[in-house]
């Protein structure tokens, strides 16, 4: 019986041993959360409120001792990034080094440029004719003018090239009818392989998709021994 109850003993007290581990790792977890949080809001002072930082890997003070985080996840509703303005921001990075100047292993990022920016950047780029205007039409980027009174729309396909976007012409549609651009008395070569580049892009991180919404532009960027 004697042997039985200190067997107990050890138990409880390993137990309350391994609580106390979990509830200190807990809070280690919680600050190096709440420091990456602020990092970022220093990084970005556009952005007030709503940054989030998720620290992943099953306990953190290893991580801390080894000086590399497994993987760390930073979302936020809204930020400006050298003058573009970004929506729905969400950063997945691994190994990301906490001392010495390392680089990260692998970053994954996607954020919603809206669609104003977007027609505005590529009007910029584009040599449309008079009285064409680049709108959002129908779910897709659309050059809309009348010819002789008939409303034409030149679909505008985007293309991720690792540092830049291309802007292409998809197709046309004259009064509800696929047309050959051959058809159309309008100069739309300006609507023809114009190349976006994307030199903001930190030398490690590539453009991997774009896809037009509702919404705006979802771009999605990656990369690998990013330095910081």
């Amino acid at each position: 019986m004697r042997r039985l109850r200190s067997a107990l003993a050890v138990l409880v007290a390993l137990g309350l041993l391994a609580g106390a581990a979990w509830l200190a790792d807990g809070w280690v977890r919680s600050e190096v959360e709440s420091r990456i949080e602020t990092a970022v809001l220093a990084e970005l002072p556009e952005i007030e409120s709503g940054v989030e930082a998720r620290l992943g890997g099953t306990f953190a003070i290893p991580q801390l001792v080894a000086g590399r985080l497994d993987d760390v996840t930073v979302t936020a509703p809204e930020a400006v990034v050298d003058g573009v303005a970004l929506a729905d921001v969400r950063i997945e990075a691994t190994g990301v080094p906490i001392r010495g100047e390392r680089a990260i292993a692998s970053v994954h990022a996607t954020g919603t440029v809206p669609i104003e920016t977007v027609l505005a950047a590529v009007e910029r780029r584009v040599r449309l004719p008079d009285g064409v205007t680049l709108e959002l039409h129908e779910g897709e980027i659309a050059a809309v003018a009348n010819v002789l009174g008939v409303p034409l729309e030149a679909y505008v396909a985007l293309a991720a090239e690792p540092r830049a976007i291309v802007v292409d012409l998809d197709r046309l549609v004259l009064g509800g009818a696929t047309v050959d651009p051959d058809d159309v008395p309008l100069d739309l070569d300006g609507l023809l392989s114009t190349v976006v580049d994307l030199e903001v892009l930190p030398p490690a991180v590539e453009l991997t998709s774009v896809e037009v919404t509702p919404a705006g532009v979802v771009v999605e960027l990656a990369g690998n021994d990013v330095e910081l």
